[in-house]
């Protein structure tokens, strides 16, 4: 019985495991008519996801003011792990933002959660008709931690790091990689204008999902604000000066940090986002320092918090029975942060196993994947979805739930496709994840099942997840199952191009996107993709993701979700769902 074999790797709950953990931070007009197309709308046809914050109680002005609204208190966050453990925010990666964000401020502010933008850096912000042209206006009261005010030239010379002339400048001196340059291809101009405090930005492509990639709510570090003045005269030294003491707009000032082990922070009493400048939620800190360290092993993390050394720690699902029976110990869970990637690798090839849908279709049906999540994660899963669309994601129906259990099923479609009686052997790639815990415990279950209904001869292969993604670039896993994770996220829009319509990405590796069924899938995404009308773009992504669902070459079952240990000085914490990383400092509030 399948139960019976889960029980074994859930047992390992009790064990102390080194895990790499990906969490993070989470990413704005006024809900005017013309901006609500400039952003993905949330699931309900009618509903826009570009709105204002629910008003919330401010802490006291004038002890902010003053500087004594938890003065001397400090907060310690215990966490997993970090990635490029760099400052300048075009070469981090996604789980820097677990520092970069208490530095630095994005562009876009995130309403917390499906796609919600409001005001922040910048206050408005109107999409053309073709999708294809953005105009942005910045607020013009925001200051640097150096006294210096943001403005236009800042995000103009933010985004140019990456998408315009400045960042071939930097490739060219040797500051940053070929791949920080991708999207200067797809810039058309990068501009400051009409009026003074706005910039104009086109690309050769629509791109309604503009404003969330470069938000709170998104997983990149590329959209953190960095002050020019500050930046441009570092630039032939590739900014040494900023990895010593980098400055930003966000909520805390640099101290001190010690590369990829502790991170250390005071308030910024000058920090814009409170009601005091106009904005509906106070977003300050409700105490004066801050320190984030880096500590990878699970049990030493809450060995911290229940000693009182540190205040909050990302949990796993490996800690939770630990996590749950700790005397003084809350836990906050931080709900569909990663999705998990089933890959069906290179199945557009005739001669292999998998070309013919009904073999795609079988695997599926022969996977118990709901008891699979339900005994390994427990809460720390949820079977919902499919890949990307999320429960709470743009275009996310209970029709892209995954296949039902159904071994009959399975058979039946396994004989259709002619594969029947052949003891087939096929390979599963996996590796330990952050995000999700227990991949390789995952693959194992999935090979029994499918040895168990449909005779495959499964062998499961755990690595490095960077060297199996170097072996899926280079086309070397060809008729493969690719089991592995990858950030949730509201708008899939990037990552679906990236997946079905972008003949230049490496890792789908198709020989010729012109041919079938290449040019079916990638024509059926486009469809969604081009859909700008707010009352409608929800429905098509879902259809669109019903068809690729249908199309069986990825599968994505369950999301996981992420226990906060929250320590006994800390009254309360609210982290943002459907944003990796950690988010919404503001809210944790002592006792």
């Amino acid at each position: 019985m399948l139960a019976s074999r889960i029980l074994k790797p859930r047992s390992l709950w009790l064990t102390p495991l080194v895990v790499l953990i990906v969490v993070g931070v989470a990413c704005g007009s006024a809900a005017e008519p013309a901006q609500q197309d400039a952003t993905a709308p949330e699931p309900a046809a009618t509903a826009a996801p570009v709105a204002k914050a629910e008003p919330k109680a401010a802490p006291d002005e004038k002890m902010l003011a003053e500087g004594k609204m938890g003065a001397g208190e400090k907060v310690t966050v215990l966490i997993a792990d970090v990635q490029d453990k760099v400052w300048l925010p075009v070469l981090q990666g996604g789980s820097d933002l677990k520092y970069a964000r208490m530095l630095y401020e994005d562009i876009f502010s995130g309403g917390g959660g499906r796609g919600i933008l409001i005001p922040g850096i910048v206050k408005d912000w109107v999409m053309s008709d073709d999708a294809a042209t953005w105009t942005v206006t910045v607020n013009d009261n925001i200051p640097f931690h150096n006294g210096d005010i943001l403005d236009v030239d800042d995000v103009i010379y933010t985004l140019s790091t990456e998408r315009s002339d400045v960042s071939l400048r930097l490739l060219e001196k040797g500051c940053t990689e070929p791949r920080d340059t991708a999207y200067v291809k797809y810039t058309v101009s990068l501009e400051k204008g009409p009026g003074p405090d706005q910039f104009t930005y086109t690309q050769n492509r629509a791109s309604p999902n503009f404003p969330f990639n470069f938000s709170q709510n998104n997983q990149s570090p590329k959209a953190l604000v960095i002050a020019k003045d500050y930046m441009v005269p570092q630039e032939d030294t590739c900014f040494a000066q900023t990895e010593e003491a980098p400055i930003g707009s966000g909520p805390f000032k640099y101290v001190d940090h010690q590369l990829g082990l502790r991170y250390e922070f005071e308030r910024f009493d000058d920090y814009y986002h409170h009601p005091g400048n106009g904005f509906d939620e106070d977003r300050r800190a409700k105490f004066e320092f801050l320190d984030i360290e880096i500590v990878l092993e699970g049990a030493t993390r809450l060995a911290a918090l229940q000693s009182g050394e540190a205040d909050l720690i990302e949990g796993n699902v490996q800690l939770l029975s630990q996590m749950e029976s700790a005397e003084g110990v809350q836990i906050v869970w931080q709900d569909e942060i990663a999705h998990s990637w089933f890959v069906n690798v290179d199945c557009w090839e005739p001669e292999l196993w998998c070309y013919k849908k009904e073999a795609r279709h079988a695997i599926q049906y022969a996977t118990d994947v709901k008891l699979i999540a339900e005994e390994l994660y427990g809460r720390g899963a949820t079977a919902k979805g499919w890949a990307w669309a999320t429960g709470n994601a743009l275009g996310y129906g209970p029709n892209l739930d995954h296949f039902p259990y159904d071994p009959a099923k399975a058979k039946e479609l396994w004989a259709q496709a002619g594969l029947e009686g052949t003891n087939l052997e096929i390979d599963l790639w996996t590796g330990e994840s952050g995000g999700f815990p227990f991949l390789p415990q995952v693959a194992e279950l999935v090979a029994e099942d499918w040895e168990k209904n449909l005779g495959i001869i499964a062998t499961v292969n755990v690595g490095d997840q960077s060297a199996i993604k170097a072996q899926w670039n280079n086309r070397e896993l060809a008729g493969s199952l690719l089991i592995r994770e990858n950030e949730a996220r509201f708008d899939g829009t990037s990552i679906t191009r990236g997946g079905f319509t972008n003949p230049e990405t490496r890792w789908r590796g198709v020989k010729d996107p012109r041919i079938e069924p290449w040019k079916r899938i990638s024509d059926r995404a486009e469809v969604a993709l081009d859909d700008l009308n707010p009352d409608t773009r929800d429905q098509s992504f879902n259809e669109a993701y019903e068809f690729l669902r249908d199309e069986a070459y990825y599968w994505g079952p369950f999301y996981s979700n992420l226990p906060w240990g929250v320590g006994p000085r800390v009254k309360s914490y609210e982290p943002w769902t459907l944003v990796p990383y950690f988010t919404a400092i503001w809210t944790v509030e002592l006792k």
